[in-house]
């Protein structure tokens, strides 16, 4: 979700996290809102107010359009679930993006009916991906091949909050795990699911309540990376304790994902208010 606030980002304590690394720019486009990084290692890019999804190559920092998706105005998540293969959300619908062709094509695969606020995306498996409705608090598992889809998760933690209101916001799922954000809760969780069903196995845990979060990414050395809107920054999570460091600021961020070359493996690039910025993360 894109929200632009001056501040640095800052704990319920009053603490500042400090961020670590340098941060610079890729590319200056308004209000990107997700980001995804293809093999060949161009970053897409979306917005909620276009249909057009950008490629930008990272090397030249350049960026184009690389399709508009028919029967959208405005796109969200998006995620790779075959190779050069992407869903993508516009609005209700879950748009399937095929980078096999020249020129890629977009088609729709379906809508989620009664959904609400859809927002973030993970890929579950080569067959299926999770869309969260950040209006309803509640994640679907939509089949990518046939468009069935069904509630599987939902609980308190992903309830929206607020004036527009806006619960669960960035998803992601690796290894049983799914880990969301609740960005008006200030809030981070995970819950454990079955691989194949998706549906909760473990306790709905939360990881801090004092920061605000957006979309998130994994990277290359085991650590959750989380962009944190308002909070300007991308900050980093070991899974195993849970808690916030920041690797850079970034004027709100809302998106990341990591480089796919041997090149740019350790960058993680961030979808922002004024554009895509890359923060190389050190050891």
């Amino acid at each position: 979700m894109h929200l632009l606030l001056p501040f640095l980002a800052t704990l319920a304590n009053g603490a500042v996290i400090a961020p670590r690394q340098s941060v610079t720019q890729v590319v200056r486009l308004s209000s990107i809102e997700n980001v995804a990084v293809r093999s060949n290692g161009q970053i897409l890019a979306t917005n909620m107010n276009s249909a057009n999804l950008y490629s930008i190559d990272p090397v030249a920092k350049t960026s184009t359009t690389a399709l508009s998706v028919s029967g959208a105005s405005g796109l969200s998540g998006i995620g790779e679930y075959t190779p050069d293969v992407f869903a993508v959300i516009g609005g209700k619908n879950i748009y399937k993006v095929d980078f096999t062709s020249s020129p890629p094509k977009s088609s729709l695969i379906g809508a989620v009916s009664g959904a609400n606020n859809l927002n973030g995306l993970a890929v579950l498996s080569n067959s299926s991906v999770l869309v969260a409705d950040a209006g309803k608090g509640a994640v679907y598992k939509f089949d990518v091949g046939t468009g069935a889809h069904a509630v599987v998760l939902q609980d308190a933690t992903m309830a929206p909050t607020g004036g527009i209101p806006f619960g669960i916001d960035g998803i992601k799922y690796r290894d049983g795990v799914v880990w969301y954000t609740n960005i008006f809760k200030n809030s981070f969780h995970k819950v454990a699911v079955d691989p194949v069903t998706a549906k909760a196995t473990g306790a709905f845990t939360t990881l801090w309540t004092n920061l605000m979060g957006d979309d998130l990414c994994f990277g290359p050395n085991g650590k959750i990376y989380v962009a944190t809107n308002s909070g300007n920054s991308l900050v980093e999570v070991d899974p195993a304790v849970g808690k916030p460091t920041s690797v850079g600021s970034v004027t709100g961020s809302t998106s990341c994902a990591f480089g796919r070359t041997e090149k740019d493996s350790n960058v993680a690039y961030v979808g922002a208010g004024q554009g895509v910025f890359a923060v190389t993360i050190k050891a």
